[in-house]
């Protein structure tokens, strides 16, 4: 049994004048029922609220201001999830949304909150339909698209599979070929995103190789070709596709892919080269400490200016700003009270 997140971008379920592709919607859920039936555990990440809420309420419409959009999204969220809902009771498949925000999983207690709920709605046999919450989410707290929520849910569910559907064939080169499995470094053509879209290939990109440095195999495909779902589960390949790296330790997944950032430290060559052996970080490699954070934030970790990963802290800025550049057992006397004695513990840190 594997956990399956399948990503469906709005290019494929909206029309040209704007109105939500029902028959695609169907055939779509056939396939993935397909899927569910076989003993998987099925997420679906689905764009279109927008879209559905401007098909629902088109009459209404008079401004273009933010509220205006937020209101489209508020009411074409439900008339998506109707729809998904109709057609998979079709197959007697039961479905229960999830909206989500940044700070989801950026929030540890939260975070473990949304990982119960998906212990209880795989256990009653439920397929979630997850969606961003765009009526309440700002500029500080909003994903951007979906295939980022998608990749975040694929690394904080421990998913197997990450598949992100889109209207072409995949990843292609520069030369205008398929890329079948994708690395670093390859010249891409360029596409033009659509206006329902707000993603594009290279957040796609970005969120199937994210996924697969946390373990998750990925996919970019044809989400016109549905026989490319079942395809990818059986054989590990359609489209372009992510190979999966070494699972690491949720806590580690977490820190590093699921949080949000509150400040920044920048060690020193030396530090650079304990940290790559599974040292913590001291304060003695510590040259320079930016941004305001308390002990137990998230602070990202640079050499020079090239970020290589973030932990979590065990000192605030105002202290570390005190204690940078000094030995270990110099720290408690700078500060005046018992403390720890590294600055993040190697268990707390992910490397990029």
């Amino acid at each position: 049994m594997s956990k399956v997140v399948i990503k469906i971008g709005s290019n494929l379920l909206v029309d040209r004048d704007g109105e939500i592709n029902k028959k695609y919607i169907a055939e779509l859920c056939r396939e993935v029922s397909q899927v569910f039936m076989a003993g998987n555990n099925v997420v679906l990440v689905t764009s279109g609220s927008k879209a559905a809420g401007y098909g629902y309420l088109k009459e209404k419409i008079n401004k273009s201001d933010l509220y205006i959009k937020q209101a489209l999204c508020s009411a074409g969220q439900i008339q998506i999830v109707k729809i998904y809902e109709n057609v998979f009771d079709l197959y007697n498949i039961k479905v229960a949304q999830i909206l989500l925000t940044r700070d989801d999983f950026s929030d540890r207690k939260r975070f473990l909150n949304f990982r119960n709920t998906m212990i209880g709605l795989t256990q009653m046999k439920i397929i979630p339909i997850i969606n961003e919450n765009d009526t309440i989410a700002t500029e500080e707290i909003k994903f951007g698209d979906n295939d980022i929520l998608a990749s975040m849910f694929a690394i904080g569910w421990a998913a197997d599979y990450l598949i992100l559907l889109t209207s072409c064939d995949g990843v292609i080169a520069e030369d205008g070929s398929l890329i079948k499995e994708y690395h670093e470094g390859i010249n891409l053509k360029v596409f033009n995103s659509t206006s329902w879209g707000s993603g594009g290939i290279t957040s796609k990109i970005n969120a199937a190789h994210n996924a697969s440095k946390n373990g998750v195999r990925a996919c970019i495909c044809n989400g016109k070709k549905f026989e490319n779902i079942n395809g990818f589960l059986s054989t590990g390949y359609a489209g372009t596709v992510f190979l999966p790296e070494e699972q690491p330790k949720a806590r580690k997944s977490w820190i590093g892919f699921l949080t949000k950032s509150k400040g920044k430290i920048y060690l020193n060559k030396g530090a650079e080269r304990a940290l790559k052996t599974g040292k913590s970080v001291l304060a003695i490699g510590i040259m320079n400490v930016t941004g305001s954070f308390n002990e137990g934030d998230i602070v990202d970790i640079f050499i020079e200016n090239k970020p290589i990963g973030r932990g979590i802290i065990n000192f605030s800025s105002k202290e570390l700003e005190l204690i940078k550049g000094l030995k270990s057992n110099q720290i408690e006397n700078r500060l005046g009270h018992s403390c720890s004695k590294v600055v993040m513990h190697t268990d707390n840190i992910q490397i990029k």
